[in-house]
C-alpha cells in the first residue's frame, strides 16, 4: 500500500471570498454573529477547482484495476502553508502557469525528503522539460491515458518514470466523478460545484491555449452520465437549492468552427433538456451567438442558467480579428445582450485590454459598455501564456518582457503593447478595476438585474434571489483586486518592484 498525496498549490489568483482590509481590521469589534460570519467566509473558495479531486477518483479507479491498495490524499494550500505528511511515499502535482513557480519551489522542498515528485497540468504539458528540472516524473496531456502507467511503474520500480504521454483520449464515457470530501470540508464547493461535460475547441484563439493542450475535436461525456453525477450530488446533499453548478466547458452552448462557418448545438439541446427536470441553477462559459437561437435559448432558460461567462475580449472588430475570434461581430453584441437577459441569465463579460489596436482610449470605452450592458465583469490584461500562437508571435517580435510565470495572471503586463506603454496599459487597467467595482457600481448592476422583465420561459426567481445572484459574484470579481501580490511574484514593467498591490484574475 501506498499513500499517495495530490498536491496543488493556491495562489492569489483564485475566485475566493475576500474581505477588504478594513472591514477585515474591524470585524472583531462588530456584533458577534457578524464578526463570525465574516470570519467565517473570509478566504473560502467562491468556485472550487476540481481538478485534484478529479484526479483523486481516477488513482483510486486505477489503483482498482492494478489490484492496489493505495490511499489518495488531497492537499490543496498556499505555498506556505502546504504540509506534506511524513508517511507520504509518491505526491502528484498540478499546476497552471501563474502557480508554476510556487508549484516548482514546493516540488523541490518534498523531493529534498527523498519522496517522488510526479507533475502534470497545462503548464508541464507546454513546458514540459522546465517541468522536468523540478520533478522526477513528468505527464504531459491528459491523465486518464497516464495513470494506469504511472501507479504500474511506481509499483514495480518504487518511483515513475521520466516522461508519460497521457495525450488525448477519443471518448470522455466513464469518466469517474471528483473525490469530494464527504462530509464536506469548509473549501470543498461551498457555493458552486463544478461539473465538467467536454473538452477541446475548434477555433484556436492566439490567447487561448485549450486547442493547443485539449486538441481541436470536441469530445463530450455522455448526457446520462452528467446527469447520474448531478443526481447523485442532490440525493447525498452535496448540492441543494443553495448552491449553483458551474460547467467547466469553454462553450457549454453549443460547438463551433468558426473558420468553416460551422455551429452545431445538438449536444448543448441535449444536455439542457435532460437538465431541466432536476431543477437546478447552473452557470457556464458560452459564446454570444447563442442569442440568435430562440429555441436554443428557451431550452437553455427552463434548464436552470443564471450565469453565462461570454468572452467578448474587445469593442473593436480589428482586434477580434488579430486573436483570431471571429465568431464574435461587435455591431450584434447589444442585440444578443438584451436577448440573454430577457432569457434569465446574467452575463459575466469578459474584456482583454492591451490589444494590439488598443490605445489609451480604451478604458473609457469598455467601462461605459460595461456600465450600460454588463451583469458582471471580468477585465483582464492581455497575456501570452506559453504555448500559445499569441506568446509565439509576440517572443517572434520580441516584445515579451519577461518569464517570470507567477506574473502571467491576466493581471499583470508582460509584453510591450503595440498602442500604449507598458506603464500606461497598468495603469489604466487599475484605474478601470476601481471605476466598474465601486461599491455603488456594483449594487446598481444587481439592482438592474433583479428588475429585469423576464420571459415566461424562464423558472420563477425572487428579485431578492437575482439581486444576491448578481451581487455576490461582483464581490468577488472586485476582491481580486483587494489582495497583494505573491512576496515571490517578479518586478514590474521597469523592472524594478512589485507592478502594483492589486490582482486581478479569473
Amino acid at each position: 500500500m501506498a499513500n499517495i498525496c495530490i498536491v496543488r498549490v493556491r495562489s492569489n489568483h483564485e475566485l475566493v471570498w475576500r474581505l477588504p482590509r478594513p472591514l477585515r481590521a474591524v470585524s472583531p469589534y462588530l456584533p458577534g454573529r457578524v464578526s463570525s460570519f465574516l470570519s467565517g467566509i473570509d478566504g473560502m473558495p467562491f468556485l472550487s477547482q476540481m481538478t485534484s479531486y478529479y484526479l483523486a477518483a481516477l488513482g483510486e479507479e486505477a489503483a482498482r484495476r492494478l489490484g492496489a491498495d493505495h490511499s489518495f490524499r488531497v492537499i490543496e494550500d498556499r505555498e506556505e502553508s502546504i504540509e506534506i505528511p511524513d508517511d507520504a511515499d509518491l505526491v502528484l502535482m498540478t499546476a497552471n502557469t501563474p502557480a508554476a513557480p510556487a508549484t516548482y519551489r514546493v516540488a523541490d522542498r518534498i523531493r529534498r525528503r527523498g519522496v517522488p515528485v510526479a507533475i502534470g497540468g497545462i503548464h508541464a504539458s507546454m513546458l514540459p522539460a522546465e517541468a522536468a528540472q523540478h520533478a522526477d516524473s513528468v505527464v504531459v496531456g491528459e491523465a486518464e491515458g497516464a495513470m494506469d502507467a504511472l501507479l504500474a511503474d511506481f509499483a514495480a520500480l518504487g518511483r515513475p518514470r521520466d516522461r508519460y504521454r497521457g495525450g488525448r483520449g477519443t471518448a470522455l464515457d466513464r469518466l469517474p466523478a471528483p473525490r469530494w470530501p464527504r462530509p464536506p470540508e469548509r473549501d470543498a464547493c461551498p457555493w458552486i460545484v463544478p461539473v465538467q461535460t467536454s473538452r477541446g475547441c475548434r477555433n484556436a484563439c492566439a490567447f487561448c491555449s485549450t486547442t493547443r493542450h485539449q486538441g481541436p475535436a470536441r469530445r463530450h461525456r455522455p448526457v446520462e452520465e452528467i446527469v447520474a453525477e448531478i443526481r447523485g450530488y442532490i440525493e447525498s446533499g452535496f448540492l441543494g437549492p443553495e448552491k449553483l453548478v458551474f460547467f467547466t466547458d469553454n462553450n457549454i452552448v453549443c460547438d463551433t468552427d468558426h473558420r468553416t462557418g460551422r455551429r452545431d448545438d445538438a449536444y448543448a439541446r441535449s444536455l439542457f433538456a435532460a437538465l431541466e427536470p432536476l431543477g437546478i441553477q447552473w452557470a457556464g462559459q458560452g459564446e454570444i451567438s447563442v442569442a440568435d437561437d430562440p429555441g436554443a435559448l428557451e431550452l437553455m432558460a427552463r434548464s436552470g442558467c443564471h450565469l453565462l461567462l461570454v468572452g467578448f475580449e474587445s469593442l473593436d472588430q480589428r482586434n477580434l480579428g488579430t486573436v483570431g475570434k471571429v465568431g464574435n461581430r461587435t455591431e450584434d453584441y447589444v442585440r444578443r445582450i438584451e436577448a440573454l437577459h430577457r432569457h434569465g441569465a446574467r452575463i459575466i463579460g469578459c474584456f482583454i485590454l492591451g490589444m494590439d489596436n488598443d490605445t489609451t482610449d480604451v478604458f473609457d470605452r469598455t467601462a461605459e459598455f460595461i456600465e450600460e450592458h454588463i451583469d458582471v465583469p471580468q477585465i483582464s490584461v492581455l497575456t501570452p501564456f506559453p504555448g500559445t500562437a499569441l506568446f509565439s508571435r509576440m517572443e517572434r517580435e520580441g516584445r515579451i518582457l519577461h518569464r517570470d510565470w507567477s506574473r502571467y495572471d491576466i493581471t499583470h503586463v508582460v509584453f510591450r503593447p503595440s498602442g500604449m506603454s507598458p506603464e500606461e496599459l497598468d495603469a489604466g487597467h487599475r484605474e478601470m478595476l476601481r471605476r466598474v467595482f465601486r461599491w455603488d457600481k456594483m449594487l446598481g448592476r444587481a439592482t438592474r438585474a433583479a428588475l429585469r422583465r423576464v420571459e415566461p420561459c424562464v423558472p420563477p426567481e425572487t428579485r431578492r434571489s437575482r439581486l444576491k445572484s448578481t451581487l455576490a459574484p461582483n464581490l468577488v470579481y472586485a476582491s481580486l483586486g483587494w489582495v497583494e501580490p505573491d512576496e515571490a511574484a517578479g518586478t514590474d514593467v521597469g523592472g524594478t518592484r512589485p507592478a502594483r498591490d492589486v490582482v486581478h484574475a479569473a
